[in-house]
């Protein structure tokens, strides 16, 4: 299998494949716990007033999402899985917009079948993927730089598709001391990075089809 990591905002020109779009502090963390909560898809949007305008349209719809990490106004949850993790949201379908996750996603998109993955479902994502010849890992970063902690995660699902094995304590100890981590601890979310290292929380892919997100 031939492997691509690829920064998703730096890279304006993607080719045609099977892609893994990774942001795990939070957007491909938080997604699939969503959905494990019993959502029965999740809508991304890129901007505020998208996802506003679908909500006006959709009023059982529940918006959750964030703009630099904080909470939108009038948005039911913030891109937070442990946020989440409390939310019930049997049946519901959920309008998500995130500063760099959907970003990302909406570029690659047209370009081959994009799977949603992060340590909560990195098992799911092995299995869903580890026969083909080939598979961009396309990791979100952030406006300000590279996002340490999406690297890492992309280095360990790499390892994983290359040799059938990883050590996620490794993995998870270089998450914590990640610059993403101190910058998730001082903005006041420490909680959300033990709860996107709940390694295979989820037992099936998340996928982006027809312009939804479900699990496959």
């Amino acid at each position: 299998m031939k492997i691509n990591i690829i920064d998703g905002r730096k890279t304006d020109s993607f080719g045609d494949s099977t892609k893994i779009l990774v942001d795990i502090f939070r957007s491909t963390s938080t997604m699939p716990v969503i959905l494990e909560k019993g959502a029965q898809q999740i809508i991304p949007v890129s901007s505020v007033k998208e996802a506003r305008a679908l909500k006006s349209g959709n009023p059982e719809y529940v918006l959750v999402g964030e703009r630099y990490g904080i909470k939108i106004p009038g948005f039911e949850l913030n891109n937070s899985p442990s946020d989440v993790m409390e939310a019930n949201l049997k049946g519901k379908t959920i309008i998500f917009t995130s500063t760099n996750g959907t970003l990302v996603l909406k570029k690659i998109a047209p370009t081959g079948k994009v799977y949603v993955s992060s340590f909560i479902n990195a098992d799911a994502t092995f299995q869903a993927v580890k026969n083909l010849d080939r598979v961009d890992i396309v990791v979100s970063s952030r406006p300000d730089g590279q996002a340490d902690e999406d690297f890492i995660y992309a280095d360990y699902l790499s390892e994983l598709l290359s040799s059938g094995e990883a050590s996620f304590e490794d993995y998870a100890d270089r998450i914590r001391k990640s610059k993403g981590s101190r910058r998730l601890k001082i903005m006041g979310y420490r909680k959300d990075i033990e709860t996107c290292l709940m390694l295979n929380f989820s037992g099936r892919p998340t996928v982006f089809t027809n312009g939804v997100i479900i699990r496959e």
